[in-house]
């Protein structure tokens, strides 16, 4: 089972900023159409990718999280790091959950 989640950005860098960062790790296995599948090799799973990224805007982004990942969390706090956003559970503007909550960490 998926969760979805909506990261609402502060300013069109930032959108940018996180798929250029998280693209150029070693989390990312496959990168079409402005969706990133991510990997975290440390959970041994079967699926094809662990979390997925999609291009909303300018200003949002979408999180499709498969799995608990201590991994893709760390990676994602990172290419956030120092940038206001907001992350909604399944893009809701009264679910808002820290980043940790969307990976389970």
């Amino acid at each position: 089972m998926s969760y979805e989640y909506k990261l609402v950005l502060d300013d069109n860098s930032t959108a940018r900023h996180v798929i250029d960062v998280i693209e150029s790790s070693s989390a990312c296995v496959y990168a079409e159409d402005g969706d990133l599948y991510l990997k975290d090799y440390s959970l041994n799973s079967s699926g094809a990718y662990d979390a997925r990224l999609i291009y909303g805007d300018d200003e949002s982004l979408w999180l499709q999280v498969n799995f608990q990942s201590a991994e893709l969390y760390t990676l994602f706090k990172t290419a956030l790091k120092g940038r206001n956003f907001r992350c909604l559970e399944d893009g809701g503007e009264n679910e808002e959950v820290g980043l940790n909550e969307a990976f389970r960490v």
